[in-house]
Order: C-alpha cells, then sequence, then structure tokens
C-alpha cells in the first residue's frame, strides 16, 4: 500500500520541530516529546474531523494519515458521530464508567495520584 508523500510545507514544519528537538538537553527534549505526544493526538483527532467536515474521505485522510481506511474509521468514526457498528455475531459491550487512557503518561499521572490508590477504609462491623 502507497501513502501520500509528504508536502514541501509538511516536510519543512516537521524539520523546524526536529530541530527545536534537537537543541535541548536530554531531560528536557524527553519532557518536550511527551507533551507533543499528548499534543499530537488530540491534534490529529479535530484535524480528522475538520477533514471530514470539508468534504475528504475516509479513504484520502487514510492516505494522507499513512493508515488504512478501516483503522482511520474505526479510531475517529466516533468523533464525528459515527458509531462503528458491533462485531458480528456479539453483542455490544455495556459502556462502563472507568474512564479509558490514551497513553502511559495520562494513566500514570492518575494512577499514581495519592487519592486514587489509597483503599477506602471498610467500617468494620461488631459482632
Amino acid at each position: 500500500m502507497s501513502y501520500q508523500p509528504a508536502t514541501a510545507s509538511a516536510a519543512a514544519a516537521t524539520e523546524v520541530v526536529m530541530k527545536a528537538l534537537d537543541r535541548l538537553p536530554t531531560p528536557d527534549r524527553l519532557l518536550a516529546l511527551r507533551s507533543l505526544a499528548v499534543l499530537l493526538g488530540t491534534r490529529r483527532a479535530a484535524t480528522v474531523v475538520a477533514a471530514r467536515s470539508d468534504g475528504f474521505s475516509w479513504a484520502e485522510i487514510a492516505d494522507r494519515l499513512g493508515m488504512s481506511r478501516q483503522s482511520v474509521w474505526e479510531r475517529y468514526g466516533t468523533e464525528e458521530g459515527e458509531v462503528p457498528p458491533p462485531l458480528r455475531g456479539r453483542r455490544p459491550r455495556a459502556r462502563s464508567t472507568t474512564a479509558t487512557f490514551s497513553n502511559c503518561a495520562a494513566y500514570k499521572a492518575v494512577t499514581s495520584r495519592p487519592d486514587a490508590i489509597a483503599a477506602p477504609a471498610r467500617p468494620q462491623s461488631s459482632a
């Protein structure tokens, strides 16, 4: 499967970011990369929704992202309100109130809070 190559402006933007990262000391570069990963995920989802609003097909978006049409639709279709149908022969699971995390850092930040890991005290029954 061949995907659309980067345009000159996309390559220039990537080069600017890479040069800025390369100038940072290693500890700061690691922090910057973590922040960029979160920001890029959010921006990517918003850009896919904007592309759909502009009339791009799932195939056109997939080509530009270097993904398959199906994987783009499964990942971002719900952002647009297009909920993927349940798998054949299976009932859809009820959604739980448990939050899902798109990356390790978000999970670690939530689970490492003192209030998240402290077990609630159980009342002792007096028998």
